[in-house]
């Protein structure tokens, strides 16, 4: 076996006794358990028996006991501390409540909502949460370092600040529409129809289950979904900066104002750059790393499970997008350089981030199958239509670049100490690389590339121990950067305001659907509607690229290449008629100018019509009227 050693950042053969030390906790802690299980049934029995409690109340009466047992023997015998210590005791207690939450979502999720079978979810229980409620008590409750540290109250404070002003600022804002999308979309997922099947999209499932924190806090405290999805990220926020403090802290040897104002200009760097894209997965995958990579510029060693720990959270980032894997690509490519080594290529950072990967593409295979089944081969088939020109997509960042080229220039012609603002900017180019990598030019693409090279502006500065032109250059670029971001200004939806006055002005409309390929066009016209979204898409995403493709092909030399694009359109289209015919939208509108076709003002009733089905299903809508972009449609059925 082998551990990493801190000091050099190589392997090194661990020491026997810290093997036998930790296995010999594994087996206690499990005798522990078995234990307090066996004094929770006895302790309920006797109570309902003895006592004739109530079934909950005797359960609950055992459920103490149990606890109560727990903490003792976990103290005393476990992990051998001492048993008078209220900090302690708390942390034990919610541990346990943590361990007890888990274990019901775990049940919820597998059972309620994915429709596995209830002793597959007991299953997983059974292997997660005894090895998270081991983790916790170890490397938490039991911590022998906690018992001397005190809250950093300012730290706490600090966070807590930033992420209520970012709260304050977006409350009851429109939401981006991809956000908007995946907030309708995980409703009716909850609701009981199937991802990739009854709902269609062509990313990666994570952003569902990342969703589901904003549908709760919906529910739970009776707002908006959008701002439960601003509540779930400025609690996100908190949690993240709140870590980034204590490795400042501890790791990178700021001073405490410079710590602070690191602090403070990461939680710039993390909103920002998004300020008109908040809650993109772009935005999610950057406020996730910033631990992994803070670490990763400390010259201070990080502990193994330190290592582990940061990289996992970062990995879920990973996960939103297969472009993602850059990021862990460039770290990996800047730890070779620094090493001279390619020992960092099997790094703990790299098997964690391999290993999560690994885990979720297994989930996605096993929960989720029509995702690689389905969706991928249709995505590679037709999702090319929404790539843009690569110099269009160049044009569209360079302003950005060269802002940021003049400090980077200056420090490599400087040889300056790069030491702790290398990661960033190596992560920065990975952002670039995952932008031309889209090839859409969609400004929230570029988001890491902003915020990462934003961080690395700001520590070039706070680094500094006097002006001179890297800072000067650096704080230019900050300058630039930030003015440029404020100008583009908060989410603004045209399309989606024209729909919802229209909406508004007739009066009635509980039900949308919009033939477009644009999703800003769609699920934000219903939110803003106040309208339910009656579509299988967040945008007829299927059709651009099949027509386009089609028009490209001569058909006669490639019938079966032509017959597989036409039946992706015609499944597009046939989706579009059953969900017509199921909901009876009281609002049908046609986007007159889609975007991503090959020829302008796709005619959206002709390509309809090919389908037989559509002329009774559209008989029952009469035209009410037309706006600059978008015919409208009321359903009147016919009596």
């Amino acid at each position: 076996m082998f551990i990493f050693d801190s000091d050099r950042r190589a392997w090194r053969p661990s020491q026997k006794k810290v093997d036998i030390a930790v296995m010999g906790q594994i087996i206690r802690f499990g005798g522990v358990g078995g234990v307090a299980t066996l004094v929770h049934v006895l302790i309920a029995m006797m109570a309902r028996e003895a006592i004739d409690l109530a079934p909950l109340e005797a359960n609950f009466a055992g459920f103490i006991c149990a606890v109560l047992f727990s903490y003792v023997g976990h103290t005393r015998f476990t992990f051998r501390r001492a048993v008078n210590r209220s900090d302690q005791f708390l942390r034990f207690i919610t541990a346990a409540l943590v361990s007890l939450g888990t274990s019901s979502f775990i049940v919820w999720l597998l059972d309620s909502v994915l429709g596995i079978d209830f002793s597959v979810a007991m299953m997983a229980v059974a292997v997660v949460v005894p090895m998270m409620t081991f983790l916790m008590f170890r490397f938490w409750v039991f911590e022998s370092a906690r018992e001397h540290a005190r809250p950093d109250w300012i730290g706490l404070g600090l966070a807590a600040a930033l992420s209520l002003i970012v709260l304050a600022v977006f409350w009851g804002r429109a939401i981006n529409h991809d956000t908007a999308w995946y907030l309708i979309a995980t409703r009716d997922w909850l609701a009981g129809q199937g991802l990739y099947t009854s709902i269609s999209e062509v990313n990666p499932p994570l952003n569902f289950y990342f969703t589901l924190p904003a549908i709760g806090f919906a529910e739970l405290f009776g707002i908006s979904d959008t701002n439960g999805e601003y509540l779930a990220l400025a609690l996100l926020l908190f949690a993240i900066l709140v870590w980034c403090r204590a490795i400042i802290q501890d790791s990178l040897g700021f001073s405490p104002l410079r710590g602070s104002l690191l602090l403070i200009g990461i939680a710039i760097s993390l909103v920002v750059p998004a300020l008109n894209d908040f809650g993109q997965r772009e935005q999610v995958l950057v406020i996730l790393s910033m631990p992994w990579l803070l670490g990763e510029a400390s010259a201070k060693p990080a502990s193994l499970r330190q290592q582990i720990v940061r990289a996992a959270v970062a990995a879920l980032g990973v996960c939103l997008k297969p472009h993602f894997v850059l990021f862990p690509l460039a770290m990996t490519v800047l730890n070779i350089l620094r090493q001279r080594s390619l020992r960092p290529i099997l790094s703990p950072a790299n098997l964690t981030f391999l290993a999560v990967g690994l885990a979720f593409i297994a989930f996605v295979a096993t929960v989720h199958p029509a995702y690689l089944t389905k969706i991928v081969p249709m995505a590679r088939e037709v999702y090319g239509a929404y790539g843009a020109p690569f110099a269009t997509v160049f044009v569209r960042i360079l302003p950005e670049l060269l802002l940021v080229m003049l400090p980077a220039v200056i420090l490599l012609v400087t040889r300056r100490d790069k030491a702790g603002v290398a990661p960033f900017a190596f992560v920065a180019l990975a952002g670039l690389g995952s932008y031309f990598l889209q090839g859409t030019g969609f400004s929230y693409h570029a988001i890491p590339f902003r915020a990462f090279a934003l961080i690395a502006c700001i520590l070039v500065i706070l680094r500094a121990r006097r002006v001179d032109p890297a800072v000067i250059a650096s704080a230019v670029a900050i300058a630039g950067l930030l003015s440029l971001f404020v100008q583009r200004g908060f989410y603004q939806n045209g399309a989606a305001r024209q729909i919802a006055n229209v909406a508004k002005e007739i009066g009635d409309v509980h039900s949308l659907m919009v033939l477009t390929p644009h999703v800003y066009a769609g699920p934000p016209a219903a939110i803003a509607s106040n309208a339910k979204w009656v579509s299988h898409y967040s945008s007829n995403w299927l059709v651009p690229g099949a027509l386009n493709r089609i028009a490209k092909t001569d058909c006669e030399k490639r019938p079966d290449a032509c017959a597989k694009l036409e039946a992706i359109a015609a499944l597009n289209r046939s989706d579009n008629i059953s969900d017509i015919a199921r909901y009876h939208p009281d609002l049908l509108v046609i986007d007159r100018d889609s975007g991503y076709f090959s020829t302008s003002r796709f005619p959206w009733l002709t390509f309809m019509a090919q389908d037989p089905a559509w002329s009774g299903v559209f008989s029952q809508y009469q035209e009410i009227g037309q706006t600059d972009r978008f015919t409208y449609f009321r359903y009147m059925p016919k009596s």
